[in-house]
């Protein structure tokens, strides 16, 4: 059985990131940019994370279109080899105080440590050299998926951007591996549903 040391290791990703939030850095509080470079590599899992979370919720028909565009956004910098997230100056100049990402992370912490117990460090090769290169090209195909007015294509993406999310946080190749799956499956579903609605258009035409 593993130690309580070995357990902590394994479980640590999501958890220490969260506890990052409100650098130690500055006693007032932090930018956006400050905690981006404190997750580092993780900063990548933090974003699709929260995006695909977004595209989950039950929101009005045609939202995905909108909120879609972050998952471009973050894909296209992981295709191209970047090592952390870049976002604009008026999103990373924001300012927060300590006490209100305190606030947050103590409320997230209850959904945190479950999906970390799920979680380990493993098949780290997805992780090195440019192997987040093609994963990258994956998820910008999943985002203009998600971002495309085909029904029945809205959910797939998004849990699959969360799953994926949620591995590069904790460095588990294997949950990456689940959520490149989900993707995988969500644009054959799109595919089959552009079929559908061509052939369909076409027969009702003749």
């Amino acid at each position: 059985m593993a130690d309580g040391s070995q357990m902590k290791k394994r479980r640590s990703g999501a958890l220490r990131g969260l506890a990052q939030v409100g650098t130690r850095k500055k006693p007032n509080g932090s930018t956006f940019g400050d905690v981006l470079e404190s997750l580092g590599d993780r900063s990548f899992g933090w974003g699709l994370m929260l995006v695909g979370f977004m595209n989950m919720l039950p929101l009005p028909p045609g939202t995905n279109m909108v909120l879609g565009l972050p998952i471009l956004f973050i894909a296209t910098q992981m295709a191209i080899g970047r090592k952390t997230l870049w976002l604009p100056g008026f999103v990373t100049n924001r300012f927060i105080a300590r006490e209100r990402w305190r606030a947050g992370a103590l409320s997230a912490l209850p959904i945190a440590r479950p999906l970390a117990r799920l979680t380990r460090i493993r098949y780290l090769r997805v992780f090195q050299g440019k192997a987040e290169r093609p994963l990258g090209v994956l998820l910008l195909v999943t985002g203009v998926v998600l971002c495309l007015p085909i029904p029945l294509t809205g959910w797939l993406p998004a849990i699959s951007c969360f799953v994926i999310g949620l591995g590069l946080v904790e460095h588990d190749g294997a949950i990456v591996g689940l959520g490149m799956t989900i993707a995988i499956a969500a644009i054959a579903v799109a595919v089959a549903m552009v079929f559908a609605i061509y052939f369909g258009l076409a027969y009702a035409a003749r």
